[in-house]
């Protein structure tokens, strides 16, 4: 397994400075976010994707990815966000193949509305699917699906739902987040790993605190059974520390950012009963 995290919780620096400080916490892999700010406002700029390459290159346990997902939606009503929603993630599949990305991860559609989907939003995350995983594996990337918030406009908040889009499309494989399953319920995250365990490709880690998600998992002792569950399931995969930095009372420099993500990153590795390897 690999100790990894996810570099929008380090979005105010630069992409060099995201791997130094990744590596000072001991941390040698990294999911970029294409929407990592320092990069994503300059992507089209021959040089952000020059220094990202040099900047990926020197973790040594290279890389996965995160599609975009702010602002898009595959189930979109608005036919533009549907379009654009595909377009972004063919163009994110062409830079995980540049820069090595070990599995790209993609968000499910929603319905638009605060009401449950129809078959028509689930067409369109159909065809979404459809030509994403057709380029996924033209460029030999696997392509991986994250389990949804849970929610009335939600798909695949449930393994049931993901389970059955999984089996529609060969080479889909699926990105377990923690803190979405659990908000569910802890039986929810359990029954995710029993009965989708073989196609996990990624996992994101986090506690819920207080109604938020995206907390450091050491402080919230009730998540240790996912993991140990994880772990007893022999996956092996990443282990990809996903905080949000706003559940914090006040900013965090620069060094409280490294001892925070030591710190988790010790956690991680005590619950798995080793170091990355």
């Amino acid at each position: 397994m690999q100790v990894s995290c996810s570099s929008l919780f380090l979005w105010e620096y630069p992409v060099c400075d995201i791997m130094d400080i990744l590596l000072e916490a001991g941390i040698n892999s990294v999911e970029f976010w294409a929407e990592t700010p320092f990069f994503w406002m300059g992507r089209n700029d021959e040089t952000a994707v020059a220094e990202l390459i040099e900047s990926i290159s020197i973790m040594p346990k290279g890389c996965t990815m995160h599609a975009p997902v702010m602002d898009l939606n595959p189930s979109s009503y608005n036919d533009l966000v549907h379009e654009a929603t595909i377009s972004e993630t063919l163009w994110s599949l062409e830079l995980a193949r540049i820069i090595g990305a070990r599995v790209v991860t993609i968000h499910p559609g929603k319905r638009t509305a605060h009401r449950k989907p129809t078959n028509e939003d689930w067409e369109k995350f159909m065809k979404y699917l459809e030509i994403s995983t057709s380029k996924a594996r033209s460029l030999g990337i696997d392509l991986s699906l994250e389990n949804s918030m849970p929610g009335v406009q939600s798909m695949c908040s449930n393994p049931g739902e993901m389970k059955e889009v999984l089996g529609r499309f060969k080479g889909l494989f699926f990105t377990f987040d923690v803190v979405h399953a659990f908000l569910n319920s802890p039986h929810i995250a359990l029954s995710f790993i029993d009965e989708l365990g073989d196609k996990i490709k990624n996992v994101h880690i986090g506690a819920p605190h207080d109604g938020k998600a995206h907390y450091p998992i050491r402080y919230e002792k009730k998540m240790d059974i996912v993991l140990q569950r994880l772990r007893d399931s022999g996956y092996k995969g990443d282990l990809t520390i996903e905080i949000d930095d706003k559940v914090y009372p006040g900013a965090l420099s620069r060094d409280d950012k490294i001892k925070e993500l030591t710190d988790e990153r010790k956690y991680i590795e005590s619950i798995f009963g080793e170091k990355e390897n």
